[in-house]
């Protein structure tokens, strides 16, 4: 069979929760390590972190016939993951988990995970044949088997420090310090559905300019607090942030969190801000509202978006006196060319127009024009 292969998004999560129920009671005790609900099981569908996390599916037809998930964390400020393979019954020896297999170890590369780990008991035959298939270090401990491949070499892989912080420690903020004395200090906020985790590469980059980098996951978010989304919980997590850092810091917003950061420029001037593809000053309201939603891949996504926004308040523009560069994406379906420009106008913002889609901190041509916008 010619079975599809392709990495998935919150858009597959009703999908990924049908191929995980549909898992017998040993396969279950043999993916998760113990006998594991139906309800437990929605709740792992529903709390993937398609931001940070790799998935790989594959599919026969509609439907979900194999899964892996790398869970992404931190190690000594590095990223590893930690492999879950599932086949469905039926579907098994067709080398289907291989595949799955190859393509997480070509994501996480591409992610810069230095390590990926495979707990597994020891009475899993087809995962032991596996391991031992991809040159897998194992030690045993009982029934218990971990198994660790080397991803790749820290050298070429991104180093950032997590903490906790915001009010009551509530949030998950990363932070990349550059070598001696920083020249100032950067916050970049995420938009709806992201985290913190995505912008490491350019922390990285930022850092390598002399800036300390600091990124929040916003409440509900990455392993941050959870909380109803509101605008008013997540401009507070933004302003208990900054709290923390210098007057002068730099600002730097993607999507919804270009939003919260200009709000944030109506009551402080700062140094310089970047605006990656913005909600525009002017928020869409009815059909252009609904545009925007549909755009967002992720029903929690969306949700996150329609409570911040519907009713949000237009930015004042005339009261901010921080120098704004804009960035946007040609392609993006979220924050169409024609809002972009209209927004650069208002600002009166130097305008980088990338060949790219919406998720523009993962962008590999975002560093340049991030970098100029911060020393407008």
């Amino acid at each position: 069979m010619d079975y599809r292969f392709g990495s998935l998004s919150p858009d597959d999560e009703a999908a990924l929760a049908l191929h995980l129920l549909g898992l017998d009671g040993e396969d279950r005790a043999l993916r998760f390590g113990a006998s594991t609900l139906d309800e437990t099981l929605l709740a792992y569908a529903r709390s993937l972190n398609f931001n940070r996390d790799v998935a790989e599916g594959a599919w026969d037809g509609g439907r979900l016939i194999g899964f892996a998930h790398l869970a992404v964390l931190q190690e000594d400020g590095y990223a590893v993951g930690e492999l879950g393979l599932s086949i469905t019954a039926g579907y098994r020896g067709q080398r289907i988990a291989g595949r799955l297999i190859q393509r997480a170890i070509l994501r996480a590369r591409r992610f810069g995970l230095t390590r990926m780990y495979v707990h597994y008991m020891r009475r899993n035959l087809a995962m032991t044949r596996l391991v031992h298939r991809f040159g897998l270090a194992t030690s045993y401990d009982g029934d218990e088997a971990l198994a660790c491949l080397q991803v790749l070499p820290r050298e070429k892989s991104v180093y950032s420090e997590v903490h906790r912080g915001g009010r009551d420690g509530r949030l998950e903020i990363f932070k990349n310090l550059p070598r001696g004395r920083p020249k100032g200090h950067v916050l970049l906020v995420h938009g709806a559905g992201g985290d913190g985790w995505q912008w490491r590469a350019a922390m990285a980059d930022i850092s390598r300019e002399g800036y300390a980098a600091h990124a929040l996951s916003l409440s509900g978010h990455g392993r941050s607090e959870a909380a109803p989304p509101t605008f008013a919980r997540l401009f507070e997590d933004v302003r208990s942030v900054l709290a923390g850092l210098p007057e002068n810091t730099r600002l730097v917003g993607h999507s919804l969190g270009g939003y919260l950061v200009q709000r944030e420029l109506e009551q402080s001037e700062r140094p310089a801000a970047v605006l990656l593809a913005p909600v525009p000053p002017d928020v869409p309201r009815g059909q252009e509202l609904a545009s925007l939603l549909s755009g967002l891949a992720g029903e929690r996504t969306r949700e996150v978006a329609a409570n911040v926004l519907r009713g949000a308040d237009t930015v004042e523009v005339e009261k901010v006196r921080t120098p704004v560069a804009l960035i946007s994406g040609d392609r993006d379906r979220v924050m169409p060319v024609p809002w972009m420009r209209s927004t650069a106008a208002r600002y009166r913002a130097p305008w980088t127009r990338l060949q790219a889609g919406h998720n523009l901190p993962v962008a590999q041509a975002i560093s340049e024009p991030l970098r100029a916008g911060l020393s407008l």
